[in-house]
């Protein structure tokens, strides 16, 4: 049975490193972006993928993520939560408007897919990846919105491995 994994910010970087990784390996892959342009070009060239265009800080796009996944694959093995966008910005030059979109993508969109797709995961006794930052341990300067979520990942994964037990 060939297993399928769930990458989200999976248009460019670590998240096109790890669908690579995972179709050598003989997965199946979701590949999930908001950049549909980039994300288009990005699977254009791989099989075994299916492209889905969706944002992961908006619910209802999340779950239409997850039902276009089981829909193509009946099952999910495996959710990488990667996707994140950076915000340069030291905190006292920081809109909260720009503090929001780091939070909603990059912890919000992790709690919202691990929310969604436990049930399929707990199906198939799958995993959860979730991508954090050594930032989130020691900090950078300049980025306190992406630190500040990063670390919120942190503590999301150790309360999730206590509750998903």
């Amino acid at each position: 049975m060939t297993k399928v994994a769930l990458v989200t910010g999976a248009a460019r970087g670590i998240g096109l490193a790890t669908t690579d990784l995972l179709l050598e390996r003989g997965w199946q892959v979701a590949m999930v972006d908001r950049d549909g342009d980039e994300l288009t070009a990005a699977a254009g060239q791989l099989q075994g993928v299916l492209p889905v265009i969706a944002d992961v800080s908006i619910p209802e796009q999340v779950d239409r993520m997850r039902d276009e996944a089981l829909a193509r694959f009946g099952r999910i093995d495996a959710l990488v939560n990667n996707a994140g966008v950076a915000l340069f910005s030291r905190a006292h030059q920081t809109a909260f408007e720009q503090w929001r979109e780091v939070m909603a993508t990059n912890l919000d969109g992790v709690f919202l897919c691990t929310q969604a797709l436990v049930p399929a995961l707990a199906e198939s006794r799958g995993a959860i990846v979730n991508i954090a930052s050594k930032t989130a341990l020691t900090g950078q300067g300049g980025t306190s919105a992406y630190v500040a979520a990063k670390a919120g990942i942190l503590g999301l994964t150790r309360e999730w491995a206590v509750d998903f037990l």
